[in-house]
């Protein structure tokens, strides 16, 4: 078993004091409880855990949550309970977890796949439409091949032992993200007595408070994440607040409708989950307000070799470094455009890392932090870019360029010798949520990135969700949501006092977007990643842009970009960008692709709950079934429902039997059990015109008292259902309807009501 050479010695909110072992690839690695398996690996010093969907490139943990592209895997061993394209930044260890790395064969290291690599120039954005869709034939001899190469991990075989549960929930207030923002918008609201669900993504409160160092960072003057427990504390004592935790705001729906996925068991072993719990929940909120507190996702730069494993977001080093205590490297470059890779930098020094230098696409820098990493002799290049790296399975150097006044780059190259590359390309509110609201967005010169912009449903977004990267700006402006919302709810609220804050980040400040670092390299040998699970290069774009598919829509229907299973988190506005550039246009005038439910991939188990098996399409009975079993009834499953087909005497057929019930009804008598049949209540001063309007014959002299038997047509003029209607007053009807078309037929009332005569 290695050791974990890259754990720091002290912090982070790992348990040191218990082992978890688990296994990876068929090797023994050991963690602590709080650890996720990427950062249980890098505390290994493993970066590569996964290989690319198209040419099999190896790839590392480039983020920290759910909005890495390509660090995935397949968990488990059971075939019943395998999970894939499970983030391993996700993934929280347990005792006996078994994991291995996907879309490699036959191991991660040594993947025949990757001969692919090695053709890239004969595999472009679109070549299986030109080549296998080509000369007769030719898809018949190729398809085979490509269908066994599709997909990255593989689903279960076997039935699923596990249970699942799905939940129906009204509140007051719905806030989805526990950081600052959203715990001072849930603080807000509890206040007031609203009933408050507060979901948190993550297996604790605080969001990118957990992130940064407590020596720096104090709220009220207390560490961050005693601040953030005496918060949780004041939650849980409020009877009207629920709080959850691992659990995924997914989908926003219309009316607000909210869908969650709460992970109840899925960081225990199998032996140790609790047997009255499901493993997954489902969660389908109606909330009379929404706070959208999600936070802001960092983006790369985009530079020649920028997907070597060791490569990651500056946002996500201090996230390991702080909330995992590791780092996961030694000798450490940072590439940036924006003061945050500057704090990164000096964060990284004071813990220990070996700064090799700080490149930065600008050449106006903040003097205090120019002054500091020159006080602790940390190599500064400023206007200055890098254009290439080295390392196949994770970086081990970068070489550093100057930048001149028009944009091309200079004579002096410097080779630095790494084992990590932090880079912080800027922010971008995570607005994912609010656009599947259908709220509009808007482009913010100043963060260079879309911010949300007009609300279309109860909702608004506070914090870094709503383009507001200081400390203080997401804590102000989660306390006034909370306060907006609960008040619009129908409380009397007010926003609780603002803490005190030291240390805390005001912001990325000005910021250098440059949509595709230029390279020394030759043109036809650059390869600049924009998205790294789907293998997209600006190259792809071009070559979209060049053959017509101009639409930001288009562009990504034919390369890719963005349409795995992280959505582009990290790269759809970089996409934006090479677009725009290769268009002539701003990215506004480019535009942004669609945001579409589920925010990130959710198993169908839990999407299922307890509706499966018997429970799928629960039979429903008659109070007179019990009688018809007595009596040898054969049933027959209409609707929802069983009814007797026929009653089966000794020694008698199915055929007999009918033969004998329909004279027995003809000559003597025969009861009909009618309960079964649909029935609707239909009332109002417009009763009789609605039924003129969906029967086929006339309802506007039917008498009370009376009953008249209607027919019903579908839009296509063909016979959807029939049945007895009675008029029970002037402005009250009761219609039956077939046994199996009662919901249809209710379906088609609604909608007529609700939208062709309201």
């Amino acid at each position: 078993m290695k050791r974990q050479v890259h754990r720091l010695p002290t912090g982070g909110r790992i348990d040191r004091s218990r082992v978890v072992r688990f296994a990876f690839g068929g090797r023994s690695y050991s963690g602590h409880p709080g650890d996720t398996l990427a950062s249980a690996l890098l505390a290994h010093g493993e970066h590569m855990v996964a290989r690319s969907f198209k040419y099999h490139r190896p790839r590392g943990i480039l983020a920290a949550g759910s909005e890495d592209p390509a660090g995935i895997v397949q968990i488990g061993d059971d075939p019943g309970r395998t999970d894939p394209n499970t983030r391993a930044t996700e993934q929280e260890i347990y005792e006996g977890l078994s994991a291995r790395p996907q879309n490699c064969w036959p191991s991660l290291n040594w993947d025949i796949g990757a001969a692919a690599d090695f053709v890239w120039p004969f595999l472009p954005a679109g070549f299986y439409y030109k080549t296998f869709k080509g000369p007769l034939g030719s898809w018949m001899l190729f398809e085979p091949f490509i269908r066994r190469s599709a997909g990255l991990g593989r689903a279960p075989t076997r039935p699923d032992p596990d249970r699942y549960e799905a939940v129906n929930r009204h509140c007051d207030v719905l806030v989805a993200g526990g950081g600052p923002a959203g715990l001072m918008a849930a603080l807000a609201a509890g206040r007031a007595g609203a009933r408050v669900i507060l979901a948190e993504e993550t297996a604790e409160l605080g969001g990118t408070l957990l992130s940064r160092d407590p020596d720096v960072l104090s709220i009220a003057e207390k560490p961050p994440a005693e601040w953030v427990a005496e918060v949780r504390a004041e939650l849980l004592s409020m009877p009207e607040v629920l709080v959850l935790t691992r659990t995924t705001a997914f989908g926003y729906y219309s009316h607000n409708f909210v869908g969650l996925w709460e992970r109840v068991a899925d960081h225990l072993p199998e032996a140790a989950r609790p047997a009255h719990l499901p493993r997954q929940r489902m969660w389908r909120i109606r909330a009379k307000q929404v706070v959208l507190a999600t936070g802001s996702i960092e983006r790369p730069l985009t530079f020649h070799e920028n997907d070597r494993p060791g490569i990651m977001l500056a946002g996500a080093v201090r996230t390991f470094m702080h909330r995992y205590g590791v780092l996961p490297g030694k000798r450490v470059v940072v590439f940036t455009n924006n003061d945050f890779g500057w704090d990164a930098a000096l964060d990284i020094a004071k813990h220990g890392g070996e700064v090799a230098g700080v490149v930065d696409l600008r050449s106006d820098m903040g003097p205090l932090h120019l002054t500091e990493t020159a006080r602790r002799g940390i190599p500064i290049y400023g206007n200055a870019t890098i254009v290439a790296t080295a390392g196949r399975r994770r970086i081990s150097a970068v070489e550093v360029r100057p930048l001149r006044a028009d944009g091309k780059l200079g004579d002096k190259p410097v080779h630095i010798d790494c084992d990590l590359l932090a880079v912080s390309g800027g922010w971008t509110p995570n607005a994912s949520l609010f656009s599947q609201s259908r709220g509009k967005v808007r482009y913010d010169e100043e963060i260079e990135a879309f911010r949300p912009a007009r609300s279309w449903q109860d909702e608004r977004s506070a914090g870094a969700a709503n383009g507001s990267f200081g400390m203080l700006d997401a804590f102000r402006e989660g306390a006034r949501a909370g306060m907006e919302a609960a008040r619009a709810a129908g409380f009397d609220a007010n926003a609780p006092d603002l803490p005190h804050i030291v240390g805390g980040q005001t912001g990325q400040g000005p910021i250098r977007v440059v949509p595709e670092l230029p390279s020394n390299r030759p043109k036809g040998k650059i390869r600049a990643w924009i998205d790294l699970q789907d293998d997209v290069t600006t190259k792809d774009l071009a070559l979209a842009v060049r053959e017509g598919y101009r639409s930001v829509e288009h562009a990504k229907r034919y390369t890719t970009a963005g349409m795995g299973t992280d959505q582009g988190k990290v790269a759809n506005l970089n996409a934006f960008g090479v677009l725009a550039s290769l268009r002539n246009e701003t990215i506004p005038a480019v535009g942004t692709t669609t945001n579409r439910q589920p925010y990130k991939p959710v198993t169908f188990a839990a999407l299922a709950g307890q509706h499966v098996g018997d429970l799928f399409a629960p039979r429903r009975t008659t109070p007179m079934h019990d009688w018809h079993r007595a009596n040898g009834a054969v049933f027959e499953p209409v609707g929802d429902w069983l009814r007797a087909r026929a009653y089966l005497q000794a020694g008698e057929g199915f055929h007999d039997a009918v033969q004998r019930e329909a004279k027995a009804a003809r000559t003597t008598i025969g009861v009909l059990d009618a309960s079964t049949l649909g029935k609707i209540d239909v009332r109002g001063p417009d009763a009789r015109e609605f039924l003129n309007r969906v029967y086929t014959n006339a309802w506007l002299k039917l008498a009370p008292g009376k009953a008249r038997y209607g027919l019903m047509l579908g839009e296509d003029g063909m016979v959807m259902d029939d049945g007895v209607t009675t008029c029970l007053a002037d402005d009250h009807f009761h219609m039956t309807t077939t046994t199996g078309g009662a919901a249809r037929v209710l379906s088609k009332l609604e909608d007529y009501l609700q939208t062709e005569w309201p």
